[in-house]
């Protein structure tokens, strides 16, 4: 039964998950621009966001992983570190409809394409407290428009872990900024800090000796120290101060989900709200906040 109920939860998570990595970034359903330039697709990462009631957009953010090494003390405390390399890849289609699958997955639909690299270190401080830098580079061009830009972002996250009887709670804080830099007209960049929660538990009555299936929840507070504006209309202005952020997500303890060459250290959906409800989305948890 409980292996009949994982394995039912699996597939559909799975089947969801696949059909998003065929379909890149996808801008608004009636063919309008994206709100915000293109260029911040790989930071809100992939999901579905809705602005202001007015514009949709979907986005996908696939990043190959390299990990070199193991975040730690040894027995005698010496330290060590793991070093992470990633190369995300952001694919966007002009046009975004359900009633014309053809019309996706046409070459002649895909609008925007940009390739990045980053790098991380995840630092122990102490055997609960730890530091991860972040920094990232990129470059994307609109296919049908010319038009290009170099992004960026730098960013710096902490974790403090805790022992909760069964729960295994983490605390987490950011600080960063991203921002791009196009070949014709002005450069943007907005800063940000960050909050969260992460709780995780086992879920008895679907684990075997053996194997420890995982529940894992969290909650997040992002705050843009620079608003982030946006068009409704044509002479009316939006902006996005903050949002919130709930998910709910499952795996297994120490051990990889594998969907034929891809892993996953959990698979769950996650909300985005603001507190003006400007801003509203719907985004996939592949792993640890602090390991995103």
């Amino acid at each position: 039964m409980i292996s009949i109920f994982y394995g039912q939860f699996r597939r559909a998570v799975c089947a969801v998950t696949l059909t998003l990595l065929g379909t890149p970034v996808v801008f608004g359903q009636d063919n309008m621009a994206p709100d915000m330039h293109w260029a911040y697709a790989s930071f809100f990462g992939t999901g579905w966001y809705k602005v202001s009631d007015t514009r949709e957009a979907f986005v996908i953010r696939a990043a190959p992983r390299w990990t070199v090494g193991e975040a730690g003390f040894d027995e005698e405390g010496n330290r060590s570190f793991d070093y992470t390399f990633r190369v995300p890849v952001t694919l966007g289609l002009a046009r975004f409809d359900f009633d014309d699958i053809p019309g996706i997955v046409d070459l002649n639909n895909a609008s925007t394409l940009s390739v990045g690299f980053s790098g991380d270190i995840d630092i122990p401080v102490t055997e609960r407290f730890s530091l991860r830098p972040i920094a990232e580079i990129g470059y994307g061009t609109e296919l049908s428009e010319g038009g290009s830009a170099w992004t960026w972002r730098t960013e710096v996250r902490s974790r403090y872990m805790i022992e909760a009887g069964k729960l295994d709670w983490a605390l987490l804080a950011g600080v960063g900024i991203t921002g791009f830099e196009p070949n014709d007209g002005d450069s943007d960049d907005f800063s940000y800090v960050s909050l969260a929660t992460e709780v995780s538990q086992p879920i008895q009555w679907m684990s075997t000796q053996d194997r420890q299936t995982m529940l894992y929840w969290h909650l997040s507070y992002m705050d843009f120290i620079d608003e982030i504006e946006f068009s409704s209309g044509p002479t009316r202005i939006d902006s996005v101060a903050n949002y919130w952020q709930f998910g709910l997500a499952m795996g297994r303890r120490d051990e990889p989900i594998k969907i034929w060459f891809l892993k996953f250290d959990r698979l769950g959906l996650a909300y985005k709200y603001s507190d003006t409800g400007m801003l509203r989305g719907i985004t996939f948890v592949f792993r640890s906040i602090y390991d995103l």
